[in-house]
């Protein structure tokens, strides 16, 4: 049968179809159209109204609902001018920190459709601070720097500008840090972050341990009295004189922003450095006390379980006091004291309570208490029965058969 004419048939046959499509168009198309936006607009007022006050996960059952409604118009009508508002009400509301996948693909979605909507500045530049806040540097820097380029204008590159600066700064390029510091100063010459330029001008100089310099930049800062960073810029002139060890005006440096700033937390932090100055000193009972009062003054503070262990280690080996070294590893050891802080990817709390275990029966061996030895590496069997994560760890050397020579010490007297 010959079918040479099938492929001409169909195509007049689709060409009638678009024909009668435009004449129904004609007739209805206006109204189909007052119709589509119409939809839009109420699906929208919809989520809007459902959103007031706004949504989120403390209350899962309306979030969810929000969520799935805001959905509804910006994948039922993509061609609405609220579909990128829609996206944006999502995309801005989602943790970055704990879901910044589901953020990005949308931040991108609303960049990709809809690149001339008023929220394509915010949706990029919070693309670059997510980067930035999961410490993805190298991406933040090409984010921000696509951001510079696509809206040199708009209000938020001064912030973009000091964040671009940071991440140079936590990628060692120092002098590149610099130059987009300077940048920002001129552009922005009376923003209310230029305390923050200045600061950051201090960090930069100190991390190339140009001292005096930094200290400088740090100390525009304390003059100026700035709430915000005065406290910091204070800390790191200290830190500037620890890193020289000159310990005496560290220490009178971290003493006045305890004064000057009580309630700040770089008082915290400066309470604890007073300790490890002074055992830089060598001035050992000096440096346990004041690690003692910092503990006690902030027990909760990340900085407290290190500061235990070396209050430990000062007077097991500054000060040759068993008693005290042991005590202040107990807590660290029976699980008492939080050593959540000390956590990495290298070492688990399980390691660091075991470490402390270990600690203390070592220091009774190295003491010639031999009794008090075998008693706490039996505990440490004990209470830890696994080995220690790092196969070259002295804990794990402990077992039966060491014990075993312990008691033979101990009975012959040796």
């Amino acid at each position: 049968m010959d079918r040479s004419w099938f492929p001409i048939v169909s195509v007049l046959l689709i060409v009638f179809a678009f024909v009668v499509g435009r004449v129904t168009a004609g007739a209805g198309g206006e109204r189909d159209y007052r119709d589509y936006y119409a939809k839009a607009a109420a699906a929208y007022q919809e989520a809007v109204n459902l959103d007031s006050p706004p949504a989120d996960a403390s209350d899962p059952e309306r979030w969810n609902r929000v969520l799935a409604l805001y959905r509804v118009v910006f994948d039922g009508y993509p061609d609405s001018p609220y579909a990128d508002d829609a996206l944006y009400a999502i995309a801005s509301r989602i943790d970055v920190q704990t879901d910044a996948d589901t953020a990005f693909i949308l931040y991108r979605k609303l960049l990709q459709r809809y690149p001339d909507s008023e929220y394509a500045p915010q949706a990029l530049n919070a693309i670059g601070v997510a980067h930035f806040q999961r410490e993805d540097y190298d991406r933040a820097v090409v984010v921000f720097d696509e951001f510079l380029q696509r809206f040199p204008t708009h209000p938020l590159r001064e912030k973009v500008l000091l964040n671009r600066a940071v991440c140079q700064i936590e990628r060692d390029e120092y002098n590149d840090a610099l130059q987009t510091l300077e940048r920002f100063t001129e552009e922005f010459p009376m923003s209310e972050d230029i305390p923050a330029s200045v600061f950051y001008v201090g960090v930069i100089h100190y991390k190339k341990q140009e001292f005096e310099e930094a200290r400088k930049q740090f100390r525009n800062l304390v003059d100026l009295g700035d709430p915000e960073w005065a406290p910091a810029a204070l800390f790191n002139i200290g830190q500037t004189y620890f890193d020289e060890r000159r310990y005496d005006e560290a220490i009178e440096t971290y003493r006045q922003v305890i004064q000057q700033f009580p309630e700040d937390k770089f008082a915290e932090e400066a309470a604890f450095r007073i300790g490890w100055a002074l055992e830089r000193q060598r001035k050992y009972a000096e440096a346990v006390e004041a690690l003692r009062e910092a503990i006690e003054k902030y027990p909760h503070s990340p900085n407290t379980p290190a500061a235990q262990i070396f209050m430990a280690q000062i007077y097991n080996q500054g000060l040759n006091d068993v008693e005290n070294a042991v005590a202040a590893y107990r807590p660290i050891a029976d699980g008492t004291m939080d050593v959540s802080p000390l956590v990495t990817d290298q070492i688990s709390e399980y390691d660091i309570r075991r470490d402390a275990q270990y600690q203390i029966g070592r220091i009774y061996e190295e003491h010639g208490m031999i009794e008090q030895a075998i008693a706490e590496y039996e505990k440490l069997l004990k209470n830890f029965p696994e080995p220690h994560s790092n196969p070259a760890h002295r804990s794990n050397e402990i077992d039966e058969a060491k014990i075993l020579d312990l008691r033979a010490r101990l009975s012959s007297g040796s």
